[in-house]
């Protein structure tokens, strides 16, 4: 046993040991090995055998050259993040048979040799993002036949070979987003039957080749957004019967051919937002009875027709807001029973049809938000057994005996602070009133008089007409007196003006009459206040 004495000298050697199994300017881990010191220029050198992952964050490197990996060979995954990297030569990754994962990701790299990957036969994953990158050798991915995710977002690529993914039968995902492109080979994309999903936005792409998409059976998701097209080929998706998820928002398309859709069975989520659309052809989602989320917002919209949404039954979510609609179809609605939630706000609606929303049970949340709605038809929200989101501000509502069936709906069905922000815009002495706070007996409406009648006298109210009500005010609406046939109801009287016209209030023991008009005819309105003696 050794002494006392010896322990130190043996511990130190031990300690020397442990501190060699992770490089200078590194923090290793159990598997994964992570360098961050700026200075580090070169890929260090006796990382722990049993080290997997690798990792280079902001360093000084700058050049990978054959061998640089020296004889890591059990390294599964690397990562160069953002380091100063500016060359790649042949043979830099040499060496590395189990390599699975390789990202260079921040690098300035602008270029590679054709034969930069030639030797990682096991490559599942690639990713060159971010890279400067202009353009690629035709064949930078020979050899990588089990490649399965391709990952090239944000460099400068203006183009790409047609035959650059020949050998890349087995990819499933490939991300080409924020690029420089202008325009794709019809043939580029023919050779990745294992695509599932595919990442194309934010380039410059003006215009798609009717086959771009041929042969991709198996694509479930397709992003398009952010381009510059104009419009689209009837045929440029058919044969993607799997695609589930197409992003189109935020190009200049203006119009949609009919039959666009009709090959997109399995298609639950679209989104057309952003474009240049003026009008909707009937039937334009016919086949894609599995659409359940649809946005048509901003865009130009002035009309749609009644059949628009046949064969979309699975419906749940749609956007039409931020348009210039300016009324909408009876029915139009009537396909897409499963609606929950439906935006309308933010056209140019004037009035909706009291079938609108019939047989809209489902219907959770409703915005009919910035438009020009002045009223609304009676029982329009009776089917709507599950509404409790009912957006209305920004409407120049008139607050009289046409709105009673809303504010008794909204008093019953919604909470008041969905609508904090929906005011009167008429008549004169409610202008400016939250409606939600408006009572019932508030909203009247002037009933003509008949010729043959004394001043004074009533009409009664036709069948479908509004209530016999009528509302008197003065000139300056300070004074409003809403009466129904037989008896005024109630009285608003502010007995001074508004404060800067001069008008003194109504003294005590003193009287004040206001002359009251409407279209029911006038009436004298007199008004006394009188102190009573006592106590108290």
């Amino acid at each position: 046993m050794a002494s006392a004495g010896l322990l130190p000298c043996l511990l130190v050697p031990l300690l020397a040991g442990l501190s060699r199994a992770c490089p200078e300017g590194c923090d290793c881990f159990q598997r994964e090995v992570v360098c961050s010191a700026e200075e580090l220029a070169a890929i260090p050198a006796g990382l722990p055998e049993r080290a997997t992952d690798l990792v280079l964050v902001e360093t000084s490197l700058a050049a990978l050259r054959p061998g640089a990996f020296g004889n890591h060979s059990q390294l599964a995954k690397v990562v160069l993040l953002n380091n100063e990297l500016r060359r790649v030569e042949a043979g830099a990754f040499g060496g590395l048979p189990g390599l699975r994962d390789l990202e260079i990701t921040g690098s300035a790299l602008a270029g590679l040799p054709g034969t930069a990957f030639r030797n990682l036969t096991g490559l599942r994953k690639l990713t060159l993002n971010f890279d400067s990158l202009t353009g690629l050798p035709e064949d930078l991915f020979w050899g990588l036949d089990c490649l399965e995710a391709l990952h090239l977002q944000g460099n400068e690529l203006q183009g790409l070979p047609e035959a650059l993914f020949r050998p890349l039968g087995a990819l499933r995902v490939l991300n080409v987003a924020q690029n420089l492109l202008e325009h794709v080979p019809e043939g580029l994309l023919a050779p990745l039957g294992s695509l599932e999903l595919l990442k194309l936005s934010d380039n410059h792409l003006a215009a798609l080749p009717p086959g771009l998409f041929r042969g991709l059976g198996g694509l479930r998701e397709l992003f398009l957004d952010a381009n510059r097209l104009a419009e689209l080929p009837p045929e440029v998706f058919r044969g993607l019967g799997a695609l589930e998820r197409l992003w189109l928002q935020r190009n200049a398309i203006g119009r949609l051919p009919a039959g666009l859709f009709s090959s997109l069975a399995n298609l639950t989520f679209l989104n057309l937002e952003g474009n240049a659309l003026r009008a909707l052809a009937g039937g334009l989602f016919l086949g894609t009875p599995k659409l359940a989320r649809l946005s048509l917002s901003h865009n130009r919209l002035e009309n749609v027709s009644a059949g628009l949404f046949g064969g979309a039954s699975g419906l749940s979510v749609l956007s039409l807001s931020h348009n210039r609609l300016g009324s909408l179809p009876p029915g139009l609605f009537g396909p897409v029973p499963r609606l929950t939630e439906l935006y309308l706000g933010s056209n140019n609606l004037t009035a909706l049809d009291g079938g609108l929303f019939r047989n809209l049970s489902l219907l959770e949340q409703l915005s009919l938000s910035h438009n020009l709605l002045s009223s609304l038809p009676d029982g329009i929200f009776d089917d709507n057994f599950s509404l409790f989101h009912l957006a209305l501000h920004g409407n120049p509502w008139a607050c009289d005996c046409r709105l009673a069936y809303l504010l008794g709906w909204l008093h019953e069905y919604v909470e008041g602070l969905f609508n904090r922000q929906t005011y009167c815009a008429g008549p004169p002495y409610l202008r400016g009133q939250l409606l939600p706070a408006l009572r019932p007996e508030q909203l009247v409406c002037p009933v003509p008089l008949r010729a043959e009648d004394e001043p004074g006298g009533w009409e009664p109210a036709a069948e479908g007409r509004a209530p016999a009500r009528c509302a008197y005010s003065n000139p300056e609406g300070t004074v409003v007196l809403a009466c129904e046939r037989d008896a005024c109801r109630w009285l608003r009287a502010q007995l001074s003006a508004r404060q800067t016209s001069g008008t003194r209030s109504l003294a005590f023991n003193s009287t004040q009459e206001w002359l009251l008009k409407s279209s029911c005819g006038s009436l004298r309105l007199t008004i006394s206040i009188n102190a009573l003696a006592g106590e108290g």
